[in-house]
């Protein structure tokens, strides 16, 4: 039996001839050895604790992360929401001002627009504006009007087989008010009143004259009507046609701009609203127009507003039955036909309050109807202060009314 340790070989054998290392030799390999497992050792260790410190690494930023990363996006969002909030209002007011913008711009170019054109109307002499043309406004206004169907009726007289005849007045100032008033009231004799506001203010006028308006309220009372004669007592077909802007300036009989169908119509309401709404009085469908200043387009569209009958004034060879209580010059300038000269001639219609009355019975016996139907105009009030045609009414109506004449007013000649 052998040894744990004994050589493995034959008995009778020797053992084999082995070269054994150089002790040195051998230490230098087993030295080389162990340096190189402690290397391996050590970047093991260094590898292991690297990989510890990042897993500790993470672990402490994931806990913080899971700790504080909801409550600092929380935060965060919160201040990019209000970011986002502040822009979208900044861009909407952007949106609004570029639309501001937009509209001013296009509200510049119809007023640029609109400038050229009236440079183009205006009339320039000695580097100076001496007027404006409203011939386009003119053309509007009246082509508007065109288009207007209604009926109407130009009345200038009733029926000359009825020996009745109507007096009217027209309301001017109203200074004769209370005499005209008394004087109906004494004879007991009806009239036709066509109001007017004489002025075109909406704050004073005839018809806020509290006078005026009670004696309104106690004519109406004995039984006479009401007509309409425009608010601001314009000549309303100068009014419509005239083209000269300097015209319409200077003179206080022309409105300032062109008439067109609602102009007209707001003058003829307004005049029906402040009566009604100051004295309770109704007016009749009937109106005269200022001046007697009419024509188709005219009537068509006072028509149109309610007011289809125009009541005018009758006339003869000896003229209209106007008392003329309006003229005030007795004297008048014209030029002489052969030197061009102007010379001071008398007003042929003016007259004296005798020189009327005698000049309206004239107008009886030249007409073949006499008096029969007939419409007389006359003024309540007018710039005339002395020798006024007022005065001559009550020999105007005692007079006829001994001849067999009745006056009524209109809307019962007209029935009549």
């Amino acid at each position: 039996m052998r040894t744990p340790y004994a050589p493995f070989f034959a008995k009778n054998e020797s053992p084999p001839d082995v070269d054994r290392p150089d002790p040195n030799d051998l230490y230098e390999i087993l030295y080389s050895s162990a340096r190189m497992d402690y290397r391996r050792v050590k970047r093991r260790f260094f590898a292991k604790r690297t990989l510890l410190l990042v897993v500790t690494a993470l672990s402490v930023v994931g806990t913080f992360s899971v700790i504080f990363y909801p409550t600092f996006m929380r935060s965060r969002i919160s201040r990019m929401e209000e970011e986002i909030s502040n822009y979208r209002s900044s861009i909407l007011s952007l949106n609004t001002q570029i639309d501001t913008l937009s509209a001013r711009r296009l509200e510049y170019e119809d007023r640029l627009q609109a400038y050229k054109n009236i440079i183009g109307k205006l009339k320039v002499e000695d580097d100076r504006i001496i007027d404006f043309d409203l011939t386009e406004e003119v053309a509007r206004s009246t082509g508007g009007i065109d288009a207007i169907e209604a009926e109407y009726r130009n009345i200038t007289r009733g029926s000359r087989g009825v020996r009745a005849s109507a007096l009217t007045f027209d309301l001017g100032t109203g200074d004769d008010l209370p005499v005209v008033y008394s004087i109906l009231k004494r004879f007991d004799t009806r009239a036709t009143v066509f109001l007017s506001n004489e002025m075109s203010s909406e704050s004073y006028g005839s018809l806020f004259n509290g006078r005026n308006l009670a004696y309104l309220v106690k004519l109406n009372d004995l039984g006479c009507e009401f007509g309409n004669h425009t608010w601001s007592h314009y000549n309303l077909k100068r009014s419509l046609y005239e083209t000269s802007k300097k015209n319409r300036v200077s003179f206080s009989f022309l409105s300032n701009d062109v008439l067109d169908e609602l102009n007209i119509t707001r003058e003829l309401k307004m005049v029906e609203k402040q009566v009604f709404e100051k004295t309770g009085i109704v007016l009749s469908p009937l109106w005269r127009a200022p001046y007697g200043a009419i024509d188709d387009r005219i009537l068509k569209t006072a028509a149109a507003a309610g007011y289809p009958n125009h009541i005018f004034w009758s006339a003869n060879g000896i003229g209209p039955l106007d008392f003329y209580d309006y003229v005030t010059r007795r004297f008048v300038w014209r030029k002489e036909t052969e030197t061009g000269r102007p010379e001071r001639v008398q007003n042929p219609y003016y007259f004296s309050s005798q020189e009327m009355l005698h000049r309206l019975k004239q107008w009886e016996e030249a007409d073949p109807s006499g008096l029969n139907g007939a419409i007389s105009i006359a003024h309540l009030g007018t710039s005339r202060k002395n020798d006024r045609m007022v005065l001559i009414l009550p020999e105007y109506i005692s007079h006829f009314t001994n001849r067999g004449y009745r006056f009524v007013t209109v809307t019962e000649l007209l029935a009549e």
